[in-house]
């Protein structure tokens, strides 16, 4: 299994019209501190600032506010305001955005089987497979 991803990743590389790393891209923008978080909570359908405050625990209002902007900016989230009473702002993953889904599952994958003692109260390895079924 190493060899064939060690091949793909190889020929990514060799790629003429390659200007940078794209492993190196990407972990630029889920990198930043609370980015993954904020994605993370989109995609368990919480699109409110208030709930991103309440499940994301020690960051501040400020960096929320920077990061989702950032975010926005980089056309990962949409914002929108609904037109309600009081008003609200609700926030969604672009297509671009979406695209993190399963690079955040592999994520978990990897954290669930390889450092289970550090994911689940008993230790033990799982698989997303068996989580989601």
């Amino acid at each position: 299994m190493l060899e064939k991803n060690y091949s793909i990743i190889e020929t990514v590389y060799n790629m003429p019209e390659l200007k940078s790393c794209p492993i190196e891209t990407t972990f630029k923008i889920i990198g930043k501190r609370w980015t993954v978080l904020i994605i993370r909570e989109i995609l368990r359908g919480h699109t409110q600032f208030n709930r991103f405050m309440e499940n994301i625990e020690g960051i501040s209002p400020k960096v929320l506010t920077e990061r989702l902007r950032e975010l926005e900016r980089l056309g990962i989230i949409r914002r929108r305001i609904v037109s309600e009473y009081p008003v609200r702002i609700e926030y969604s993953l672009t297509d671009t955005g979406k695209g993190f889904e399963p690079v955040l599952l592999s994520a978990a994958s990897f954290s669930m089987k390889y450092m289970p003692k550090a994911v689940f109260k008993d230790g033990k390895p799982r698989t997303p497979k068996l989580i989601l079924t």
